[in-house]
């Protein structure tokens, strides 16, 4: 409700850009440059860690949920009923997005050379995180722990997909390297 009563001045549409086309365009948009990128340079285990969020971030969810049943705040609160028959926690939004998103920042961190670029984009991926998360409480759907739920998981992940990269690219690598 606080978050809701301080944003009351802006206009509904602004929290509900995270449901509308722009959610698909802001996962898609990641995939398809770092793909085209990871498939023209050969880094092929970033390209499979990259691709994989969705569809893990989709699993565990399915798993969490369900398991945990935590109900969504109450109904007068929900500015929109997009998901009034599922589970509130951890927010699905919000942990695609800190997955996939905070995996953009290290790439973008690694690969990009021009500093001012990098630094824009780098703030533009965060408030991309904070919005998305910030969007899902402000139309009732999650409550802010199922926010910050899924935050902390998806930071677990996103250390887990980096000490999966540099593992993998030691060993499969090095592998690699000396079959040649």
């Amino acid at each position: 409700m606080y978050i809701q009563e301080k944003l009351s001045f802006l206009p509904l549409w602004i929290p509900m850009l995270p449901d509308c086309i722009l959610y698909t365009i802001m996962i898609v948009l990641p995939l398809a440059v770092f793909g085209i990128y990871f498939v023209k340079n050969k880094l092929w285990i970033d390209l499979v860690c990259l691709y994989s969020i969705p569809l893990v971030t989709f699993l565990v969810n399915c798993i969490i949920k369900p398991t945990l049943k935590r109900e969504r705040p109450p109904i007068e609160l929900q500015i929109t009923t997009i998901h009034p028959d599922s589970f509130s926690y951890v927010s699905s939004h919000s942990l695609v997005t800190i997955c996939l998103w905070g995996m953009v920042i290290l790439y973008i961190n690694k690969f990009c050379k021009n500093k001012k670029l990098k630094i824009s984009l780098i703030i533009f991926a965060i408030l991309w995180i904070i919005f998305v998360g910030v969007s899902r409480i402000w139309i009732g759907v999650h409550n802010p722990t199922d926010v910050l739920g899924a935050y902390v998981l998806g930071g677990t992940f996103i250390s887990l997909y980096i000490l999966i990269i540099n593992l993998s690219k030691k060993y499969i690598g090095n592998f690699i390297s000396n079959k040649k």
